[in-house]
């Protein structure tokens, strides 16, 4: 990689706009340029300079990069607290696709105004989302949002207005007739209250208080919501180092395969506590009942990170779901590598099947080097491993990474070394936004 020095000296957000335009105008593709242009209007947001950003993204040819560009200002701007200026670009953003950026930008712009304890205005926001399921999707992300602020009791009743705008008759709009929090109408949108107070329950569990989570699963009448509000709890418990309630909890789980995830929280937490021998035991199990190896991923991984790396393969070797393997590779990999066994590493990367899973694996393994401070070895690893397309691409990645862990100028002058204008641009425009 020669690229082209970056004389940026002290590193300004300007200094490395203008040296990431400078490499935008040298791409001849469209789409590189949409990319590159991408990344600069994204930075621009992140710097709270949202007039700029939106003039960078209406360079952007591609219509649904466009918006996705847009929606990225309008999550910028929503965590900033710049809420009407977010809600004004989010209802500009033309997208009409079922899963539109439009759609998922107001609810982001929600989703900060109730974490601002702004729930009103939060159930505003999403009158805008012409999609009633998406629109219920989003009134349930206002009710999560609610809960992870700490705020149950104001999130248990945010859940209970989900649907209400669109399923109930004016007449019943106007008094909010409900029976009861539970004990819904069949005019509600169900499948998003209960994903709401399921969610709500994990977040009560999680949070400590493991009692409270349980009692509000069992107030879900939706046998999955309420395995699902069940399993949070259990996996609660796992973290306060309660396997014996977990198991309880687990128990008590109705639904069919319902305690799943569950026994893969338990397993896990076995390991945790020492007990490899009980954990394999119990992660066989869970894969032979449910044909889910995640346990013995989870197992192999805590293995790696003990330094028992001939027992994680042997561990390995019994995961009978490529999914699961593929990912527990990927995980022993970062051991192998974080501890530099960077042949080791590559190997185990080379054994996962699919190509882009690989480069993944290569990415996360180098980005989690970068962040510890070993970017020397993780440019070791991306050498040995990538292609020249690939080598850039991952280089971005090292040099975002190492600018995160605080080593910005550094960071810059290996942006400088990117031979290809898009990841160079990419890659300046991701340093601008570091610099706020």
């Amino acid at each position: 990689m020669d690229g082209s020095p970056i004389k940026c000296e002290p590193a300004t957000a300007d200094c490395l706009l203008h040296a990431a335009r400078r490499a935008t105008e040298e791409l001849g593709r469209q789409l590189q340029r949409d990319e590159a242009h991408f990344a600069i209007a994204a930075a621009l947001a992140e710097l709270g300079r949202q007039a700029e950003a939106l003039q960078e993204a209406g360079l952007i040819e591609n219509p649904v990069t466009m918006a996705e560009a847009e929606a990225e200002i309008v999550r910028a701007a929503a965590r900033q607290g710049a809420f009407d200026t977010a809600f004004e670009i989010a209802m500009e953003i033309d997208d009409a696709r079922n899963r539109s950026a439009k759609d998922l930008a107001l609810e982001t712009l929600a989703v900060e105004q109730a974490a601002r304890g702004l729930i009103d205005e939060a159930f505003d926001t999403v009158v805008a989302i012409n999609n009633p399921f998406r629109r219920s999707e989003a009134q349930a992300a206002i009710a999560i949002s609610v809960a992870r602020s700490g705020d149950i009791p104001s999130a248990m009743h945010a859940a209970a207005r989900i649907g209400m705008d669109y399923w109930f008759s004016a007449e019943q709009n106007r008094f909010k007739i409900a029976s009861g929090l539970v004990a819904r109408s069949d005019r509600f949108d169900h499948y998003w209250f209960y994903e709401a107070l399921a969610k709500i329950a994990r977040i009560q569990s999680h949070s400590g208080d493991v009692e409270a989570g349980l009692q509000t699963a069992h107030a879900i009448p939706d046998l999955a919501g309420r395995a699902r509000a069940m399993a949070g709890a259990a996996a609660a418990q796992v973290a306060q180092g309660n396997i014996e309630a977990a198991l309880t909890t687990a128990r008590r789980i109705e639904a069919s395969y319902g305690d799943h995830e569950a026994m893969i929280a338990i397993a896990d937490g076995m390991a945790a506590a020492g007990d490899f021998g009980g954990a394999l035991e119990l992660a066989r199990a869970i894969q032979e009942a449910y044909g889910d190896g995640a346990a013995l991923a989870a197992l192999a991984e805590r293995q790696a990170v003990m330094g028992a790396y001939d027992d994680s393969v042997e561990t390995l070797s019994e995961i009978a779901v490529i999914e699961d393997l593929d990912r527990a590779r990927s995980m022993v990999a970062r051991e192998y590598a974080r501890t530099d066994r960077s042949r080791a590493a590559l190997d185990m990367v080379a054994s996962i099947g699919n190509r882009n899973k690989r480069f993944d694996a290569v990415r996360a393994i180098a980005v989690t080097l970068a962040t510890e401070g070993k970017t020397d070895r993780a440019l070791r690893l991306v050498a040995e491993f990538a292609g020249r397309a690939e080598d850039e691409e991952l280089v971005t990645a090292v040099v975002l990474a190492q600018a995160r862990a605080g080593d910005l100028d550094t960071a810059v002058a290996m942006a400088g070394t990117l031979d290809d204008p898009m990841f160079r641009a990419i890659a300046l425009a991701g340093l601008a936004a570091l610099t706020r």
